[in-house]
């Protein structure tokens, strides 16, 4: 199994999905796609390839984000991934687009957050809710981290209730835990240089208005001088709303300590007594589950994604968006009463346990894989199989059609068709299936299609009669490829193919086996099967092309009776054989 991830830039890549990648890495290929950065080489050392969106950004730029789908969809068509998941709102709108016209088998989305709520203006839902509405229609699945964005994506119709999932969010517990903070505690605060009746706030986010910093810096000046303010994040400079030097230069004057990107977060929350996250907009706040795991109070805003962390009086408190006084009472509240940060904070703990374990939010994603690849017949490349395996060998089905499709289109990949893609493929072996001058035979396995075969008793014939099975989806599919010149340039050597040895019509067209199921004759099992109904048919002599190199598929068609090869260019510079099987 082959999986992207796409973001907007490396940072997501490590701290939003990072084990999600590593569980697809376990089955296969995990490949992260975003703008380049510092985080890409440790990305790369625990197994991830990064592709890089050099164009990608996280500020608004309509065409560095036409440059980026454009990039996108090079990449797209070149790595042929089994699985596009992607992420962020710019990237998760284009990226659901080319990733199904690009034919990518498998497209997910992940809703961190909407960007609009009910409570926005109208303008912006339009723009937010439409947008999704579209998006959604090129996706398999859409995975909601909000309940309450999920309710609203139900409630309106944005998006088809049967794509709809719920995801949650989680951290990992081993490394965000209370006995872990508590262990760090006295070096933690000694290297703050907390002195030992301080009451430490802390807050960790991007230096943002929208996380609220505007708020916490008023708010600091409106309580104990016994309180010491610590924010750790990175500074965003491409967002329009980062924190100007001005803003920081005030936070620094009421003593807020402002300590930048840091990796060792998990120590710095046992050096917190108090955990604040003002935010204005939130999906699901990591850095909240985190906190609560570390065993902290929490204080939070009344927002969606700050509520699925905080239940108000119990682990925490819940002050409205925008408001330093309400901000400042509350932290006061807890500086003030002990006891009440000791029961918020065992609170705390239990509800992370019950509710924001990763591991759980990976199984999601994994299971929601595998249920759209068993919908579409590629569970053959998530299921184990074994040497031994008996292996069936039955005429192909009509819902056959796109696992054949996907078999040739990514174990045939030096073909034209393939070039066309998976989702047009579908329609040729449909077309086959259905056809009473072609035939489609598959080898399979405990359920799983390891292997097909196809051949047709007249191949222009057949050919002519596809140009009118289906031709407005046919046309659609075709678009992106018809796009490139060398489409053209192959199609009218494809249409010349056949003057080399125009007296056999009947030909082996096209033939595969899976990987994990070859060395166990189901390869010749299939080519036999095909011959059978070549002679029930009525076929006396057939013909396969063969690449000039491939030694063991020329191998096999010369044990089972192919002979007479002749030499032969189908495209330019390829070199192939065209191969002969008379009864």
């Amino acid at each position: 199994m082959k999986v992207a991830h796409l973001t907007t830039v490396d940072l997501s890549l490590r701290y939003l999905v990072l084990p999600q990648l590593e569980a697809a890495a376990r089955v296969g290929e995990a490949v992260g796609i975003s703008a380049p950065g510092e985080h890409v080489a440790e990305l790369e050392a625990r197994g991830i390839r990064h592709i890089a969106l050099d164009s990608s950004t996280r500020g608004m730029n309509p065409f560095s984000d036409l440059r980026a789908a454009r990039e996108l969809w090079s990449i797209l068509r070149r790595e042929r991934f089994d699985v596009l998941h992607t992420h962020n709102p710019k990237p998760g709108v284009y990226g659901r687009i080319l990733g199904r016209m690009a034919g990518v088998p498998i497209v997910v989305n992940t809703v961190h957050g909407l960007y609009a709520t009910e409570d926005s203006p109208l303008l912006k839902r339009l723009v937010v809710y439409g947008l999704e509405a579209i998006a959604s229609r090129f996706s398999d699945a859409e995975l909601i981290q909000s309940p309450e964005d999920l309710e609203l994506l139900r409630r309106l119709h944005i998006v088809p209730l049967w794509k709809l999932g719920f995801l949650g969010n989680g951290v990992d517990l081993d490394r965000f835990n209370s006995e872990r903070a508590a262990s760090k505690r006295d070096a933690a605060r000694s290297d703050l240089g907390v002195l030992p009746g301080d009451v430490v706030v802390g807050m960790v986010g991007r230096l943002v208005a929208e996380k609220g910093l505007p708020e916490l810096i008023e708010a600091a000046g409106q309580v104990s001088d016994e309180v010491q303010f610590v924010v750790v994040g990175p500074e965003d400079p491409h967002k329009k709303d980062a924190l100007s030097d001005d803003l920081l230069e005030a936070g620094r004057n009421e003593g807020i300590r402002f300590l930048g990107m840091r990796e060792d977060v998990d120590a710095l929350y046992g050096a917190f007594d108090i955990f604040v996250l003002p935010s204005h907009r939130e999906g699901y706040p990591r850095a909240a589950m985190e906190a609560a795991a570390s065993g902290l109070p929490l204080i939070l805003t009344d927002i969606r994604g700050c509520r699925q962390v905080v239940e108000d009086g119990r682990n925490g408190l819940l002050v409205p968006v925008g408001d330093p006084a309400a901000l400042a009472k509350a932290i006061d509240a807890l500086v003030d009463d002990d006891g009440l940060r000791e029961r918020m904070g065992a609170a705390s703990v239990v509800k992370a346990h019950a509710e924001f374990d990763e591991r759980r939010v990976v199984d999601v994603v994994m299971d929601t894989y595998r249920r759209i690849a068993a919908t579409k017949g590629l569970s053959w490349e998530l299921s184990e199989l074994f040497e031994g395996l008996e292996s069936v060998i039955r005429s192909a089905m009509p819902s056959d059609a796109p696992m054949v499709a996907r078999l040739h289109s990514r174990l045939i990949d030096t073909g034209f068709l393939s070039t066309l893609g998976p989702r047009f493929l579908e329609l040729v072996y449909s077309a086959l299936v259905d056809s009473e001058s072609g035939h489609v035979a598959v080898a399979e396995s405990k359920g799983v299609v390891v292997g097909f075969i196809a051949g047709a008793r007249d191949t222009r014939a057949f050919y002519r009669e596809f140009m009118t099975y289906r031709p407005f989806a046919t046309v659609w599919r075709l678009i992106p490829a018809l796009l490139r010149w060398s489409t053209w340039r192959r199609l009218i050597e494809t249409l010349r193919y056949g003057g080399h040895d125009g007296d056999v019509s009947a030909e082996l067209l096209s033939m595969s086996v899976a990987p994990n199921a070859r060395g166990l004759g189901v390869g010749s099992r299939l080519v036999e099967s095909l011959l059978d109904w070549a002679l029930e048919s009525g076929v006396r002599q057939m013909k396969v092309v063969v690449g000039a190199d491939n030694e063991t598929a020329i191998s096999l068609y010369t044990r089972l009776g192919f002979g007479d090869p002749k030499a032969f260019e189908l495209h330019e510079g390829v070199h192939s054989l065209v191969m002969t099987w008379r009864a």
